[in-house]
């Protein structure tokens, strides 16, 4: 499990780019962590958040695959908290694996934040962020595609 420092900065790190008023962690209770800022944290257990009904979209997603009540879950089970927590639950997710997820995560659209060949620790640190997951290509505009210059000018 990373530091109280680490996660400290990680958490004033990402409030600097988006404000982070509600945070949802499942692993491990991070809400001590969070003591600086006006985060309101919810702790929840695996099979808790997975029947969790959908009531409200967090602004960020903590999950801490490295601690030992995360040792025994299905890699199924990860798939589909992962999922929900990125299509319902959070704007943007922090996921802290071991190594061996790395083909699951990149498969679900996350990002790696740590390069695993900078540490010699089975762990990574993987992001989702949903207004930076896809870039709007430069031909997907009006310029392109409307023409309303050349409206009753041609005939195709």
């Amino acid at each position: 499990m990373a530091g109280q420092n680490v996660i400290t900065s990680m958490l004033d790190d990402l409030s600097n780019e988006q404000p982070i008023s509600t945070a949802l962690c499942i692993g491990q209770n991070l809400e001590q962590y969070g003591n600086n800022q006006s985060i309101q944290w919810q702790y929840f257990s695996v099979s808790e958040f997975l029947n969790l009904p959908f009531s409200q979209r967090y602004d960020l997603g903590f999950v801490l695959f490295d601690t030992s009540e995360m040792a025994d879950i299905s890699k199924q089970d990860k798939s589909r908290l992962l999922v929900k927590l990125r299509d319902l639950m959070a704007k943007r997710i922090v996921v802290v694996s071991k190594l061996h997820d790395e083909q699951l995560l990149r498969a679900l659209g996350f990002t790696q934040l740590i390069d695993k060949t900078a540490h010699d620790s089975d762990f990574a640190l993987w992001q989702f962020n949903i207004l930076t997951y896809k870039h709007v290509p430069d031909w997907f505009n009006s310029k392109f595609w409307a023409n309303p210059e050349n409206w009753n000018k041609f005939r195709w």
